[in-house]
């Protein structure tokens, strides 16, 4: 790895000592490892490390130094913060590494998910590196002489545990700064590992590299308000129990270009992608009209979206196209869907809050992505603002 001219030298010996110990294997292997060393399997054929001298003597050697760097970087020394604002990430960061990392952690809370300190914070509160190194030595000479015989106490457990959960936050520390998130090689297949399961439609090549186009054609249709009250008759025909759309072919093509609409956003948001284009002249047509009279005002009134997502609506689209929140929202199509067009289902017993939750994000999503394309085109040096890099 090249050196970080931003880290402390024993920050950077951490980091070397993490890149050393996942140089040859992954975190489950090391987890499994860890685990047979302590938890050897009772018969005669099997793995154990016991029965592999070298292969345990070059794991504790690599283990042991990860002790003492952590203590010494997150306890004894002033916080590095460069490194600890690039070893945390936000919750957008962390849906995409759910998806795409190779092991997920499984001991992390969310909160050390996001800012792995907090559990080297935590490993360290009752024990210091010296006290986890005298131990595994003895592990470690027990093992070799196939005598490990653990009590496996609160104390002796507490090891253990912390231990994997160390080796967790390490494999984060890994991920995010010394391979700078490995799975990034296989980028341009993020979208399907998203919608693979919940998307019947596939981007044309031509759309993958330009998602806005799917914006342009969508108000190429109607105007703002045309589509505001299209979604307010889906959402209340999919409320009433007694009634249905007749016009099934109109509301099916709406529920397509929603569907777009989601897998365009988040190629947006995946890709920082800024809008150079020019707006259809339909559209620019109903913008001169709102502006001119006040009767036509609704056709193109942004009333929903917060002031500063309204300010900035990139900011709107980074922090609301990510998988979960795409995820939840396509199963709630799907059941306005189902419930739109049957005299015998009805979406009026789900959680109201959430029924209305989808409903204004989907007006939300509407009006950011009418500002994006009304607005001027960006120069590059803005593009990184609106972002809110």
């Amino acid at each position: 790895m090249n050196e970080n001219p931003n880290f402390k030298k024993e920050t950077m010996a951490f980091i070397d000592a993490i890149e050393s110990f996942f140089s040859t294997n992954g975190v489950d292997y090391h987890l499994n490892f860890l685990k047979n060393w302590l938890n050897p399997p009772r018969n005669e054929f099997d793995f154990s490390p016991q029965k592999h001298p070298a292969q345990l003597l070059v794991f504790y050697e690599k283990l042991v130094p990860l002790f003492d760097y952590s203590d010494l970087v997150f306890n004894h020394i002033e916080a590095d913060k460069a490194f600890i604002e690039a070893i945390s990430a936000d919750e957008c960061g962390v849906e995409r590494e759910m998806v795409l990392l190779e092991y997920c952690p499984k001991l992390l809370s969310s909160g050390e998910v996001k800012n792995p300190k907090l559990t080297f914070l935590d490993i360290f509160l009752f024990f210091q590196s010296d006290t986890y190194k005298l131990v595994y030595k003895e592990w470690l000479l027990a093992a070799l002489e196939n005598n490990l015989d653990l009590d496996w106490d609160q104390y002796v457990a507490a090891f253990y545990e912390n231990t994997k959960k160390m080796l967790e936050a390490c494999w984060l520390i890994h991920e995010r700064i010394i391979t700078r998130n490995s799975f990034k090689s296989i980028d341009r297949y993020y979208h399907m590992a998203i919608f693979e399961s919940t998307s019947p439609l596939a981007f044309e090549q031509e759309l993958f590299h330009d998602p806005f186009k799917v914006i342009e054609f969508f108000f190429s249709l109607d105007n703002l308000g045309g589509h505001k009250t299209y979604l307010k008759n889906w959402y209340k025909a999919a409320l009433a129990e007694e009634k249905c759309l007749s016009d099934v072919a109109d509301y099916f093509f709406l529920y397509n270009q929603f569907t777009k609409l989601l897998n365009a956003g988040f190629l947006i948001m995946a890709k920082k992608l800024t809008y150079q284009g020019t707006p259809p002249k339909s559209l620019i047509a109903a913008l001169d009209q709102s502006k001119n009279s006040d009767t036509h005002k609704s056709l193109c009134e942004v009333n929903t979206l917060a002031a500063v997502h309204i300010e900035n609506p990139y900011l709107f689209v980074t922090s609301f196209f990510i998988p979960g929140k795409i995820k939840q929202l396509r199963l709630g199509l799907l059941e306005w869907f189902y419930a739109a067009f049957s005299t015998k289902s009805s979406i009026k017993l789900l959680d109201k809050e959430f029924l209305f939750e989808q409903y204004e994000s989907m007006l939300m999503i509407m009006e950011a992505f009418f500002l994006i394309i009304t607005n001027p085109p960006l120069a590059e040096i803005e593009e990184r603002y609106y972002y809110g890099e």
